[in-house]
């Protein structure tokens, strides 16, 4: 592997570990920050300049996208959840507010 390959995987593992910190802060605006430079780095990686020494870093990596998956994919159902929670609040003090009158 080439020594600019090199570079551009550590640089996106690094931001990859960066993202799921902010995640973890419910940070998802920094999170979509880092992703957008990390997409830079990713396309830098061209797959002919790959070899078999890159093969755990990028299984490092793989993981850290499964962990930040998991994270949104949670944070997602939790809003979802509050949303559906407000809807239901909304109707319950509509029926409050038609009944008083």
């Amino acid at each position: 592997m080439n020594d600019a390959a090199l570079i551009s995987l550590q640089h996106t593992l690094a931001l990859t570990v960066e993202m799921i910190d902010a995640a973890a802060h419910d940070n998802w605006a920094l999170v979509t920050e880092l992703d957008e430079r990390r997409q830079f780095h990713l396309q830098q990686l061209q797959a002919g300049t790959l070899d078999s020494e890159c093969r755990e870093t990028l299984q490092v990596l793989q993981a850290h996208n499964r962990t930040l998956l998991e994270c949104a994919e949670q944070v997602r159902d939790k809003v979802e959840q509050q949303l559906s929670q407000h809807q239901y609040n909304h109707r319950a003090l509509q029926t409050y507010v038609m009944s008083a009158r």
